[in-house]
């Protein structure tokens, strides 16, 4: 958990500002009648939650996650809702047969990856033919703080997207590893998210945490980091800050 940038409560956090693009997320798995759809990566649940909700009668949701922690709290949050379960596992190997799963969905996961390549192939293994593939991921390299120290930021940026993410331009990928692994139909949709307190930047995207560990890897110095923060809270005292970053929907069937 300490080499990652989320836990529970950045998870329960960004839940709220996103909200209404998982919604939308959910809307591509309302024709599936029956079979199994999958969450891979479901963190805390939530989102399994929300699909058994809005599900079939005869559609089972699965949520797949590599961290204990994380399925404990989402078992816990589900244990009264009969047409979910969880798995503890990693992204590769999948545990599900061949072209056995109705629809998979996966948020914020491709990022963390290092064999991105591994898993959309895997995805592409355990999905039936014309079962639908959507993907929520982060652009990292679009993040985006409206103050005059533009070449701090950019080495910010290049920390979030070179060291701290595993796959920092993973957004900028996906159409590439979909088409490897012949999935088809894809369409592509930027989703811009504007914070416009410094509280909501570090609540939803951990500024603070990112600038200070860019300072201490040496990816900016000392002083620059004291400047940037500065720099953020001075807009954000006189009530002008804005920080934005978007975030991409992939969608596709197999």
């Amino acid at each position: 958990m300490a080499n990652k940038h989320y836990d529970i409560n950045y998870l329960q956090n960004s839940r709220r500002l996103l909200i209404n693009l998982k919604e939308h997320s959910y809307s591509f798995f309302k024709s599936i009648s029956s079979g199994t759809i999958v969450d891979l990566g479901c963190g805390a649940g939530n989102d399994v939650i929300e699909l058994a909700k809005m599900a079939a009668e005869n559609v089972k949701i699965i949520g797949v996650d590599h961290d204990p922690g994380m399925l404990q709290q989402a078992k816990e949050d589900a244990k009264e809702i009969n047409n979910v379960d969880f798995i503890l596992s990693e992204a590769y190997p999948l545990p599900f047969e061949d072209g056995t799963i109705s629809g998979l969905r996966t948020e914020r996961l491709v990022q963390h990856l290092k064999n991105p390549e591994k898993v959309f192939s895997e995805i592409s293994r355990v999905l039936k033919t014309d079962a639908p593939f959507v993907i929520i991921e982060t652009d990292w390299n679009s993040l985006a703080f409206y103050t005059e120290l533009a070449g701090i930021q950019k080495k910010v940026i290049a920390y979030l997207t070179d060291v701290k993410v595993n796959n920092g331009f993973a957004a900028a990928k996906l159409t590439s590893y979909l088409k490897q692994n012949n999935f088809r139909d894809i369409r592509f949709e930027i989703h811009p998210f504007v914070v416009n307190t410094l509280k909501e930047a570090n609540e939803y995207f951990w500024i603070e945490k990112m600038i200070q560990e860019a300072a201490q890897k040496g990816y900016i110095e000392e002083q620059e980091y004291h400047a940037l923060y500065k720099a953020l809270q001075a807009e954000d005292d006189e009530n002008y800050f804005s920080c934005s970053i978007n975030l991409v929907v992939a969608s596709c069937v197999k």
